[in-house]
């Protein structure tokens, strides 16, 4: 049975589309479109061919979208059905069998959309629930297929829908499907608990940011853990005490979180009291400022405050291409008055996950500015993906952090 019911249209693409193709690009632009044999509908299979009617590869049609096609296979012919699927899904479950297996981290991400070779599809896991988060309404026609796919592979107890807004907001988008909820299970009657490496935390997958939780961060929490124990702590744009709650846990002198949500901190309180059986966490000092991160460090410079070890993990400070220079800037400005609090031989952490800022002029600002501020960087680490959020090509690179001492 073919996984995809939809229509099979045939595209001849440009040659440098086709050359891209080649190399791994998952997306193809109107523009690299010389012609179709028809008009096609949302979800259709296109078949890929170069000017001389050469395969090129396999996609899913969206027309409602500035990117039309999103590639799902590549090089010889094949056909595109349930066992495919199956067997695509095995192999990338494969290379996270070690978070799979591990009874301690029960959050973590099955499939991370084009990095993964599911253009437009991230699936995160939270226990027993899974949440969708679709970017393209190209896979709303295969929904039942999916779920029905992960119902045997996975064995959920329930399945949470999650749409970009461009998706809810598409002519073809079914209004029941337009807001968050679950498709598959019983419903949510509050947020799901979950483990990361043997701490609990809650995730929101139907309100919360992202699918619920910022599961990208993982593997630097632990990280910032290590360094931690007898340190003052402080954690910037905090939202629900992923990191704060590391370092108590690894027995910080005591822990500061700072966001400008106030939902955010008090979810971060509930984390902290999910693992209030833990002696280091019951024992550390938990301190919550609800401000805006650039206002409350220029304070805390001002008061005299200091810490041993400093976390910057905003967000995305370039939506668009034309943001990127401001965002440098940004993050310029946010180090700079990072270091201000940071005491003479600490630790910063600096994080960015803006995709279009390049790792390299990222770290760079940040080692311009301490510089500059007369506190240069000794590089304790750089480090980017973890092995959950894979790149498989240039534009899927987007997470990049820097510990130095300082």
């Amino acid at each position: 049975m073919s996984f995809f019911s939809t229509e099979n249209i045939s595209v001849q693409l440009a040659p440098p589309v086709v050359r891209a193709v080649k190399k791994g690009h998952p997306w193809i632009f109107d523009k690299g479109l010389l012609k179709q044999n028809k008009t096609a509908q949302p979800g259709d299979l296109a078949i890929l061919y170069d000017q001389k009617r050469k395969f090129v590869g396999i996609g899913l049609f969206d027309p409602e979208s500035p990117i039309k096609i999103r590639v799902l296979h590549r090089g010889k012919p094949a056909t595109l059905d349930r066992a495919w699927i199956e067997e695509k899904l095995e192999s990338i479950f494969q290379i996270r069998a070690d978070l799979i297996n591990d009874p301690e981290t029960t959050g973590y991400r099955l499939v991370s959309g084009e990095n993964d070779g599911f253009p437009g599809l991230v699936v995160d896991r939270y226990e027993d629930t899974l949440v969708f988060k679709l970017d393209t309404v190209a896979w709303l026609p295969h929904l039942d297929q999916l779920v029905a796919v992960f119902q045997d592979l996975v064995q959920p107890q329930r399945i949470v829908l999650r749409l970009n807004r461009t998706v809810a907001a598409a002519p073809s988008c079914p209004a029941k499907l337009k807001k968050a909820g679950v498709i598959y299970g019983p419903d949510l009657s509050g947020p799901v608990i979950f483990l990361e490496n043997g701490l609990k935390f809650e995730a929101e997958p139907i309100i919360g940011q992202k699918t619920g939780f910022f599961l990208d961060q993982r593997d630097n929490r632990a990280r910032v853990g290590k360094l931690s124990p007898g340190k003052d702590v402080l954690n910037v744009f905090s939202y629900t005490g992923g990191f704060s709650l590391y370092a108590a846990n690894a027995g910080a002198k005591s822990v500061t979180s700072l966001d400008l949500s106030r939902p955010a901190l008090d979810a971060a309180l509930n984390n902290f009291q999910l693992n209030a059986h833990q002696p280091q966490i019951a024992a550390t000092p938990h301190h919550l400022i609800c401000d805006d991160a650039f206002d409350a460090l220029h304070k805390l410079a001002e008061e005299g405050k200091k810490y041993e070890v400093v976390i910057l993990d905003p967000p995305s400070f370039a939506k668009k291409q034309v943001d990127v220079s401001g965002a440098l800037n940004a993050y310029e400005r946010l180090v700079s008055l990072g270091l201000g609090v940071l005491k003479k031989g600490g630790v910063l952490v600096a994080a960015s996950c803006s995709s279009r800022v390049p790792a390299e002029s990222f770290f760079e600002t940040v080692a311009r500015t301490a510089a500059k501020a007369g506190r240069p960087l000794q590089v304790i680490e750089r480090t980017t993906h973890a092995v959950d959020h894979p790149i498989g090509f240039p534009e899927g690179a987007y997470l990049k952090c820097v510990f130095g001492r300082g």
